[in-house]
């Protein structure tokens, strides 16, 4: 009993029928090596079900926002105030134009506001650009002798500039700048006397001269930021005649400035 062909045959048993014997005792072998490897396998499937389920579940990092770039084209307002230390000296053209020895000191000073446009190029912390700018507003001031005999007022109701900016930004969204070029301004000047009733004198004189300065500028979003900064403005020499009187009269415009504004960059 327990006996079945497998199909070959026993070499045992050459007159047999080609079929293999296998007893109880193979069967039971064969049992045992099956059982073994069910149990083996349904081990290592349970310590891979358990090796996946005590890994925790991470979540993909979201993307870094870029950083902000300085390079691109701006335009905005501003707005501040002036003064300036000027000396005007009297030469008198009978005397061949020698100086006559009168003279005086005068503090012109106002508010401005104005726009301002420009480009800027990043290069990692360093920062080139150019920059236009126009102010309007009146900065004056003059001064009159004892009893009105004289009396003198300068003035000046705009300026403007064409200059380079070099700037470093030592952390994101912040610029130190410096600044220098051409500036321009039309500076007018009155003088008038109440002896001999002679009739007053108006100049009214175009300078080219320079400016610079340094200043500081904070991004507030994206596209907007914010600025403060210091400029001086020299004109060199000013002079113009009084003829009635055959005198001249000669200035040296200078100007410091604070100002702030608001920039917007496309």
């Amino acid at each position: 009993m327990f006996r079945r062909v497998i199909g070959f045959q026993h070499p045992a048993d050459p007159g047999g029928d080609g079929g293999l014997d296998v007893g109880f005792g193979g069967l039971m072998k064969v049992s045992l090596l099956g059982a073994i490897a069910l149990i083996a396998g349904a081990a290592v499937g349970s310590a891979e079900a358990a090796d996946l389920a005590a890994r925790p579940y991470t979540k993909a990092p979201a993307p870094m926002a870029a950083p902000f770039t300085w390079t691109g084209v701006y335009a905005g307002v501003q707005g501040g105030y002036q003064w300036s230390r000027d000396h005007f000296t009297e030469f008198d053209m009978l005397a061949g134009g020698a100086a006559s020895g009168f003279g005086a000191d005068f503090k012109p000073i106002g508010g401005f506001g104005g726009l301002h446009a420009g480009y800027n190029h990043q290069f990692n912390r360093l920062v080139l650009g150019i920059e236009a700018d126009v102010d309007f507003g009146r900065v004056s001031g003059g001064f009159s002798t004892p009893l009105g005999v004289v009396t003198y007022d300068a003035r000046k109701n705009w300026e403007a500039s064409v200059r380079g900016r070099l700037g470093i930004t030592p952390i994101d969204r912040l610029l130190l700048y410096v600044t220098g070029g051409a500036a321009f301004t039309e500076l007018k000047y009155h003088w008038e006397t109440s002896l001999f009733a002679v009739p007053p004198a108006d100049a009214t004189i175009s300078k080219t001269g320079w400016t610079a300065g340094a200043g500081t500028e904070v991004a507030l979003t994206d596209h907007l930021t914010a600025r403060v900064e210091y400029r001086y403005s020299n004109f060199g020499t000013t002079r113009f005649d009084w003829t009635v009187l055959s005198t001249a009269y000669e200035q040296k415009p200078r100007f410091q400035s604070v100002r702030g504004g608001i920039s917007y960059k496309f």
